[in-house]
């Protein structure tokens, strides 16, 4: 009996270890878009953030992969956002980019950075006029300021600004060129001003993405493509799992399924 009864809680752990595995790589829901570029060092681009094999890459003042360990130009560090996180557009009703997110722990099991960063979503826009198009974006930030819905803060040159000067010190222009704080730039000829590397991202926003606000969408997690993941040199530990399929068949975290209902369906297993 005491060797069936330690087998039974075995097998009990490995499922409940399975499913918990699977929850946090096959996160769905739903979501609102929003806007920035702050020029800040991401926050995946620091150490501890997730399960990666580095962080996300950071840029010096020229435009340079720098170290892990600078500090972020938002507060008088070396490191800042590097102009080629920006999104581009693919085709009429495809785009990548990259964006600060922030997933209800409902979904991740109660983790927050450490389920998203570096890992990639489709986002299948649900909102007129953008319904029917569909991005892929890796989570290079974290989008920490509305925790009441899922969110993919979408990183755009002149989408948005703060009260930082980052921008201004990492490119040496008036902080004013990449628009009003919280607002960012008012029309696609503002774009124009933006330092050239920026540009093309800068006019997604009014191309491609139709210089919407806060538009909706499905999201799911996905296999990070090499067009993002050579551009932020992170990969997650958990993408080859997910590429393998081997995420049992649960698609989000549950909390109905319980300790209780894994040692009932073990002891269906052993009676």
């Amino acid at each position: 009996m005491t060797a069936l009864y330690l087998r039974n809680i075995f097998v009990v752990l490995n499922l409940f270890a399975l499913h918990a595995r699977s929850a946090g790589l096959n996160i769905s829901g739903e979501a609102v878009t929003t806007r920035f570029w702050d020029c800040c060092k991401p926050s995946c681009a620091w150490k501890e953030k997730g399960p990666v094999d580095r962080p996300v890459l950071s840029c010096s003042l020229d435009d340079k992969p720098t170290n892990i360990e600078a500090g972020t130009g938002c507060s008088g560090g070396s490191a800042y956002l590097c102009s080629n996180q920006q999104p581009w557009r693919v085709n009429d009703t495809f785009s990548y980019g990259f964006a600060g997110v922030y997933i209800l722990p409902s979904l991740t099991g109660g983790k927050i950075e450490e389920s998203w960063c570096c890992a990639c979503y489709q986002l299948d826009f649900t909102s007129d006029p953008l319904k029917g198009k569909t991005m892929i974006v890796q989570a290079s930030n974290t989008a920490y300021d509305i925790k009441t819905t899922n969110r993919f803060s979408l990183a755009v040159p002149g989408g948005n600004t703060t009260s930082h000067d980052a921008c201004a010190r990492q490119y040496g222009v008036d902080q004013n060129v990449f628009g009003t704080e919280n607002t960012g730039i008012q029309s696609k000829d503002d774009c124009k001003k933006l330092p050239e590397a920026l540009q093309d991202g800068c006019k997604w926003r009014f191309d491609w993405y139709e210089d919407e606000a806060f538009p909706t969408a499905n999201f799911k997690r996905v296999p990070c493509p090499t067009e993002l993941t050579s551009r932020t040199q992170c990969t997650r530990t958990d993408e080859k799992q997910l590429i393998s399929g081997d995420t049992s068949s649960a698609t989000t975290f549950s909390p109905s399924f319980s300790v209780l209902s894994l040692v009932v369906a073990a002891g269906m297993l052993f009676v």
